[in-house]
This record gives C-alpha cells, structure tokens and sequence, in this order.
C-alpha cells in the first residue's frame, strides 16, 4: 500500500478593529403657511440619514435630541424677535430600514409626533443588538397658532425679506 502524502496546514488571522457610532441627519425647510386665524401646520421630509453602529460590540445605543424655540430673527425696523413654542414642533423618524447586512431592526423604536423641547429627548433606541448601518427619512411639522406673528422683515417692512422662523436642533448618539 502506498503511504498518503502529508497535510499541509496553514494558519489564516485577521484582527478586526472595532468602529464608531454616527449618525448623520440632514435639515429640512418646513412648507410655507399663511396666516388665516386658525391653526395650520407647516410640514416636511429631510433627505434620508444615515445611522452606524460599528463598534462590534451590540450595546444599545439611543439618538437624542434637542431644539431652541422657533424664531423669527429681529429685523432692522421690526425689533422683536417673534417665537412659536418648541413644543409645536414634532419629530417623526419614518420608517427604519437595515441596509444588506445589519442586524434586524427588531430592537430599534423611533418617535411619531414627539414633541420637541429644549431638553433632550430620545428620538431613535436600540434596546439590543443592532450592529452595522440603518437609514431612515424623518419628518418633522410646525403647528402654527390662528394668533400666530407673521415673520419679521429683514430690514423695511413690505419690501424685504421675511425672516423665517427657524429653530437649531442638536443631535446626539450614544
């Protein structure tokens, strides 16, 4: 009987290095309302944000939130600054998608209508396990009060820019 020649072995590592969690959102320009005595909401879609777990090791995670009170920047000749309450604005995440190769999205909630403060509040969470990149397309609406000030002009009234009302939203991952 012949002998069978030996086995080679070989031995094959690779060190995988643990990644960041980021969130990347984007803004968004509310539709434009017109006063007419009634409550009217002014609403819109940001382009699609981004969300990555690559720390490689399934903690939870959650996105949190803040915002300032929406604000009509004083003007020239209009010298008070006019605001809507930060709790009439809302947060919806839309639907969250797992992109090719994410966890599921079994453990993850996002907010409907959440009311927006000037404290933080949780937007997105995962409870468990939910390594790798998910993506949503958040909304988010302004109800405008019936009693409502109208933007403040730039400068001369009727013949300038309207200042928008506009609120700074910080964003938080951890």
């Amino acid at each position: 009987m012949s002998a069978m020649p030996a086995a080679n072995a070989d031995t094959v590592t690779s060190t995988v290095s643990d990644g960041a969690l980021s969130v990347t959102t984007a803004g968004v320009t509310l539709s434009a309302v017109t006063l007419n005595g009634t409550t009217q909401s002014s609403s819109g879609t940001t382009p699609t944000w981004t969300l990555t777990d690559s720390r490689g090791t399934g903690a939870a995670w959650t996105v949190t939130a803040t915002a300032t009170v929406p604000t009509s920047a004083a003007g020239t000749i209009e010298t008070t600054a006019r605001t809507i309450p930060v709790g009439n604005l809302t947060f919806s995440t839309g639907t969250i998608v797992a992109v090719s190769g994410a966890d599921p999205i079994t453990n993850i909630t996002g907010s409907t209508n959440l009311a927006l403060a000037t404290t933080s509040l949780t937007l997105i969470a995962s409870t468990g396990t939910n390594r790798g990149t998910y993506t949503m397309t958040p909304s988010f609406a302004l109800s405008v009060p019936g009693n409502a000030f109208r933007s403040n002009y730039s400068a001369a009234v009727g013949s300038t820019a309207l200042n928008p009302y506009s609120s700074t939203i910080t964003y938080t991952i951890a």
